[in-house]
């Protein structure tokens, strides 16, 4: 178990009342009301404590602190900061697998003990954060799929380009492949639905999780990237195949 930070003098008054709950919680074998009553208090605090950390984007950072490691890609974050849908199924995760850890082997096993400095709030708080990271990483990696999924409907798709003469298709076809193969995830899934569904960027936005000033940047990069290989050769600028083909598409 991760160390926790001894807690401050303030804290004295709450580190009494916490030892005097558990030489109580011991005496009846960790069951019972009292047992009852801290686990949902424990989820509540839990809760609120954890989307908060993620509404304002600073629980990965205070992860790190801890030294519990989360790979999370910065949209991602983003994410978590701008989806309250997203937040709540997090949190859910990761305070009902840390009230069971907490309350059902910690607490019984004397992990948790008053002497180190720490409330049981706060060594609460840390069994959280390691929970977050399991329930972090499980939603990470079907989001990822998903966003994986969607890029490559676009490269992967023999429908670019289906409404232009069959020499033109192939080469406007190998050309968007072109430039969407040195994008970003992100990048190909927003082309993926801008092109294929046709969606707005507040749309694209929902879909991925992004603001709309989000996706307008993935683009503004990626038109970038398109003028550059333009100008270096490496493909023909196809702007009049591409808006026949947008207008054969309506």
């Amino acid at each position: 178990m991760t160390t926790t930070k001894p807690a401050k003098q303030g804290d004295a008054a709450k580190l009494a009342a916490d030892r005097a709950l558990y030489e109580r919680l011991q005496q009846d074998d960790f069951v019972g009301h009292e047992m009852e009553q801290l686990r949902q208090e424990l989820w509540v605090y839990g809760w609120k404590v954890l989307r908060a950390w993620m509404r304002d984007g600073t629980l990965v950072e205070k992860c790190g602190e801890r030294r519990i490691s989360i790979t999370a890609r910065w949209h991602e974050i983003e994410t978590l900061k701008r989806r309250g849908d997203i937040r709540d199924e997090v949190a859910h995760d990761a305070v009902q697998s840390a009230v069971a850890l907490f309350t059902e082997e910690f607490l019984p096993a004397g992990q948790w003990d008053p002497d180190r400095g720490a409330t049981m709030r706060t060594y609460f708080t840390v069994t959280c954060m390691l929970m977050f990271r399991d329930a972090f990483k499980k939603w990470a990696s079907r989001h990822r799929r998903h966003l994986a999924m969607t890029a490559n409907a676009v490269i992967d798709s023999d429908q670019v380009g289906r409404d232009l003469p069959p020499d033109e298709a192939v080469i406007y076809r190998w050309t968007v492949q072109r430039i969407l193969r040195d994008a970003t995830w992100e990048a190909r899934a927003i082309c993926s639905l801008l092109y294929q569904q046709k969606m707005t960027q507040k749309e694209i936005g929902d879909a991925l999780g992004m603001t709309s000033r989000a996706v307008e940047g993935h683009m503004r990069r990626l038109r970038l990237h398109a003028a550059r290989l333009t100008s270096l050769g490496e493909i023909d600028a196809l702007y009049t195949r591409i808006a026949s083909a947008k207008a054969g598409d309506r």
